[in-house]
């Protein structure tokens, strides 16, 4: 997510969830000074002639610029989607992209737990108010509305959800009331269901209060007892058990080790993807066509955006490439508007901020070809890739040359509106 550290909300919450603030990091790094926008005549001239116009109505994409990414969607198995999180018309465009595409899989952003519960919820009809007013936040970006009918509208095209992610920061009791429904042994059933209301309740209360105080934060000594009381539980609750501590490990370690906690973080989601794909990775045979959703640090092509970290995208170009197939990076943003944060369940507005991009520095050159309002604007990059790779394109910011490195294509919509919450 690309918003400020000092945001209490986010950086207790998405920023500690999604590490999506590694972006705006980068920009400090860089020395916080916004350069004036890239006026090497390579530059301008192979941007002008590779801006494609796309406009949405309703649920369908037109224009130049859809008609492009058409024709590359048809060519790449793997398409990833790296985004800034709590856009309403980011869902929209990806589900126009999952019915081009027609996935075998879907690879979201959360847990594995978090995606059955969604899958499940995604069977039944309407919103799933009671499970978010039960669990707040419990789905992560799919406790949004929109974000919730992009699930119901890849299980109409019978898309399986994957999750890949650590345990949430907002799930931990929906996870330990998993795990007592499946003990066996009456302490250990009798000890999970025991945290499952204090949690809950913890969870809530560190979102309505906007504090990093949730659940997940475990001490040593109770990460220990609780291993101990389900050592004799089944594979699957073991399992689940060490998925927790794990988590709760690489949130724990971000307060004072935060390069080493995301490395972990990354390298768990990595073992996920390769696990989950096992089924499907067949020696001689293709990969199945899949669609990721990630924030757009993770879905870059080689080094991250936070730079120095190879994540899911650097794995998922990989593994086309080892079956002589094609992925596409597609980063959409939107140029301003406002977006959702962590839904505080007291009081919805607290959730929704406003933003600008259009001083960003790894986007100023695209927010600044971008009108304030019409058509979204398609960027092909990979023509500047090519020149700035051959030494024929100089940029001045480290951070705009990742984003050419990293992505195909850059979608900009002019102005956006908070994702809704239920």
């Amino acid at each position: 997510m690309l918003s400020s550290r000092s945001t209490p909300a986010l950086a207790c919450c998405f920023v500690r969830r999604a590490r999506q603030l590694a972006l705006v990091v980068l920009a400090g790094l860089l020395g916080g000074t916004v350069q004036a926008q890239e006026t090497d005549t390579t530059f301008v001239r192979l941007l002008r002639k590779n801006t494609f116009a796309m406009s949405p109505s309703g649920a369908q994409f037109s224009g130049p610029g859809w008609d492009r990414l058409q024709q590359d969607l048809q060519q790449s198995p793997l398409v990833l989607l790296g985004e800034d999180h709590g856009m309403a018309q980011i869902p929209t465009f990806a589900a126009a992209v999952a019915r081009e595409l027609k996935p075998a899989l879907y690879i979201a952003e959360i847990d594995q737990y978090q995606a059955q519960d969604l899958s499940r919820l995604a069977a039944q009809p309407g919103l799933p108010t009671a499970f978010n007013r039960q669990h707040p936040m419990g789905l992560t970006f799919y406790s949004w509305a929109e974000e919730f009918e992009l699930a119901r509208a890849l299980r109409a095209q019978r898309v399986p959800i994957i999750g890949i992610d650590q345990v949430s920061l907002m799930a931990t009791g929906s996870l330990f009331e998993r795990m007592a429904a499946q003990a066996q042994g009456k302490a250990a059933k009798a000890y999970l269901q025991s945290r499952v209301a204090p949690y809950q309740a913890q969870d809530r209360r560190a979102l309505v209060e906007g504090t990093s105080h949730y659940s997940i934060y475990q001490r040593p000594a109770s990460l220990d007892s609780l291993r101990a009381i389900t050592s004799q539980e089944s594979p699957a609750v073991q399992q689940m058990v060490r998925d927790f501590v794990l988590s709760s490990t690489i949130y724990t370690l971000y307060a004072t080790q935060g390069l080493k906690s995301h490395q972990m973080r990354i390298n768990l989601m990595k073992r996920n993807l390769l696990e989950s794909l096992r089924p499907y990775d067949k020696p001689g045979q293709p990969l199945p066509k899949m669609l990721f959703k990630f924030g757009a640090a993770h879905t870059a092509r080689g080094m991250s955006l936070t730079g120095g970290v190879f994540d899911i995208g650097s794995l998922a170009l990989n593994l086309a490439d080892a079956h002589d197939q094609k992925s596409l990076h597609i980063f959409i943003i939107g140029k301003q508007g406002t977006k959702s944060g962590p839904t505080n369940p007291d009081d919805l507005s607290k959730s929704v901020m406003s933003y600008s991009n259009d001083k960003n520095p790894m986007l100023q050159p695209f927010t600044a070809a971008t009108p304030a309002s019409g058509p979204w604007q398609v960027f092909d990059l990979r023509p500047l890739r090519r020149a700035l790779l051959n030494d024929k394109l100089q940029v001045s910011r480290h951070a705009l040359a990742l984003v050419l490195q990293g992505y195909d294509y850059l979608v900009i919509i002019p102005e956006t509106t908070a994702s809704r919450a239920y």
